[in-house]
């Protein structure tokens, strides 16, 4: 196997595993799946998007071609079967198996036939091709039932079509000549001598010899001429039933000839296809093998990713509740917004059904007046006329100068709805911020909590004292006894039983205390090293809670110019 397959099947998986994992993500925590059950799923997954039947195809592929390049290098000795024929004979053979394995829906030794055999798909025969290749005669009833057979039965394939018909063909061509066979055999007749001689026969015992010999001579001429007339025509007869029979039993054995060459020729096919598919399967089962162990690594890392994904998962959804709560009051604050422009409107609408009612009001009283004026008094029309032109040129202004009023409250209107948009914009980014001085806060108490956890250490501290305390006292007592011992030597100079005893007894307690001081230092080492470490550790977390208060400050930063910024917006 090569380097570049290698990496491309790898990368193949790792998609597909990527696509899983995202899918893994937005189940809810509570369906985790066991690893038995994610290899499953990701095998159905595999094997349902045609990724396995793929790889089978590169794999078998990659196989025949890093077996071909041994033998076009001449390394080892191709074993090509001898086909005789010619180029075009072998291109239609091929064309029909490969035919035949698409039909019977054989990929896997289709897959492996058209590179071995060096068949490309566009140089494949089409079923007219292989019909005038074989040289049917189109207008015989052979190539008419191929042609019907196969528009109606296109799943089957030529080849078997081909057989179908030629098996028909032949056994009724079988009965045919069954009929020929068992016809009843022609009478068998006398020889001319003995016919002859019954002739002389009859006729001498019939007749009485006749002087006269030339009319007997004539008369047996004649005989003898009708005789070998009908002679001739039996031998014709014969003749031509000894050539059907000869010719049915010359064309029933070459047919069981044929027949045999096709069996045996059968069973060489099936043979050699059965030892070329025994060959791929135990290939694919090793190929199997090891993709299954590099599925089974894959799965392992797979499975410790997906942990970490659900743990993610976990922090996302505390993140989307917070989110939840944030939209839900914005929505509220924008519910109270839109309220407060329904009141602006209905007050704006009010008004403009006020201008409308005072204006109707108006125009009654001028029709009233003009009226009055009219049936009044006829001699001011002209004054008054003047006069209402002059009440109609005010009202004209009077309009004008309401058109300027709505003209000035709709551009009142759309410089709120912008502010109310700026505003909005605002507090998204206010509620932002407050999401991660949120986040700041709970990372504080999660380190305060860690800090806390790290006030032990004095405890370890007083441990650790309690200890050197007790090898102080373990020497002193060493030292009072081996002063005794001394004390004792110098007073007896012969040794005693007893005393023999009690030095064992010594150096079985000597040698106790000596283990328990190295115990000591053993557990006063990893102690020191623990110690070590959670100075680190307890650096480390001080360092990240500056950088923490320092994130911190920025933000509360950035909160107040917010702040001022919203402020300056509402105040304009």
């Amino acid at each position: 196997m090569s380097v570049d397959s290698m990496g491309s099947r790898r990368s193949l998986f790792e998609v597909d595993l990527n696509l899983v994992q995202l899918k893994a993500t937005m189940l809810p925590t509570s369906d985790v799946l066991s690893q038995d059950e994610l290899r499953k799923k990701l095998y159905r997954t595999f094997k349902d998007r045609g990724i396995l039947d793929s790889l089978k195809t590169q794999l078998r592929n990659q196989l025949i071609h890093e077996l071909m390049q041994p033998v076009l290098s001449g390394e080892v000795q191709s074993l090509s079967l001898s086909v005789e024929g010619s180029s075009l004979l072998i291109r239609a053979s091929n064309s029909l198996v490969a035919d035949h394995l698409q039909r019977c829906g054989y990929e896997c030794a289709l897959s492996v036939f058209f590179p071995e055999s060096g068949l490309a798909k566009e140089k494949v025969f089409t079923m007219q091709d292989l019909l005038q290749l074989i040289k049917i005669n189109p207008e015989s009833s052979l190539y008419k039932s191929l042609i019907s057979g196969f528009d109606k039965e296109n799943q089957k394939g030529f080849l078997m079509q081909f057989l179908k018909e030629l098996a028909e063909y032949h056994q009724a061509k079988e009965s045919c000549s069954m009929g020929t066979q068992t016809t009843s055999t022609f009478p068998v007749k006398d020889s001319l001598a003995e016919k002859l001689q019954l002739i002389d026969d009859e006729f001498a015992g019939a007749y009485p010899q006749h002087p006269k010999l030339e009319s007997l001579e004539i008369k047996l001429n004649e005989y003898k001429r009708e005789i070998e007339q009908q002679l001739r025509a039996e031998m014709s007869q014969k003749l031509k039933y000894f050539k059907d029979t000869e010719i049915a039993k010359i064309k029933t054995e070459e047919k069981r000839k044929c027949e045999k060459e096709l069996a045996e020729l059968r069973n060489e096919f099936e043979r050699a296809c059965q030892a070329k598919s025994e060959a791929l399967i135990s290939r694919e089962k090793m190929t199997l093998k090891r993709i299954q162990k590099h599925q089974e690594n894959e799965t392992k890392e797979i499975y410790t990713q997906r942990q970490l994904l659900l743990k993610d998962i976990d922090l996302l959804r505390d993140r989307e509740a917070d989110l939840k709560q944030r939209i839900e009051a914005f929505e509220l604050a924008q519910r109270l917004h839109e309220e407060e422009n329904k009141s602006m409107t209905d007050g704006l609408r009010r008004r403009e059904l006020n201008i409308k009612s005072i204006e109707e009001a108006y125009d009654l009283k001028l029709k009233n007046e003009l009226l009055k004026y009219q049936l009044e008094l006829k001699e001011d029309c002209v004054a008054r006329t003047n006069r209402l032109i002059e009440d109609k040129r005010k009202n004209k202004e009077k309009a004008i100068h309401f058109q300027e009023e709505i003209a000035t409250l709709n551009f009142k209107k759309e410089e709120l709805d912008r502010s109310v948009n700026r505003v909005k914009e605002l507090e998204l980014q206010l509620e932002s911020v407050k999401a991660q001085c949120l986040a700041l806060t709970k990372q504080n108490h999660v380190l305060s909590k860690k800090v806390k956890e790290m006030s032990n250490y004095s405890l370890l501290k007083e441990g650790k004292l309690e200890l050197e305390a007790q090898n102080k006292l373990l020497k002193q007592q060493l030292e009072d006894m081996k002063s005794e011992n001394l004390n004792l030597l110098n007073r007896i100079a012969q040794p005693s039983p007893e005393l023999l005893i009690f030095q064992k007894e010594l150096k079985k307690a000597e040698d106790a205390i000596t283990l328990e001081h190295k115990e000591f230092e053993t557990q006063k080492q990893a102690l020191q090293k623990q110690l070590q470490s959670e100075i680190e550790h307890s650096a480390q977390l001080k360092a990240q809670i500056l950088e923490y208060d320092a994130s911190v400050k920025r933000l509360t930063v950035q909160v107040t110019d917010l702040k001022l910024q919203l402020k300056q917006t509402q105040i304009g």
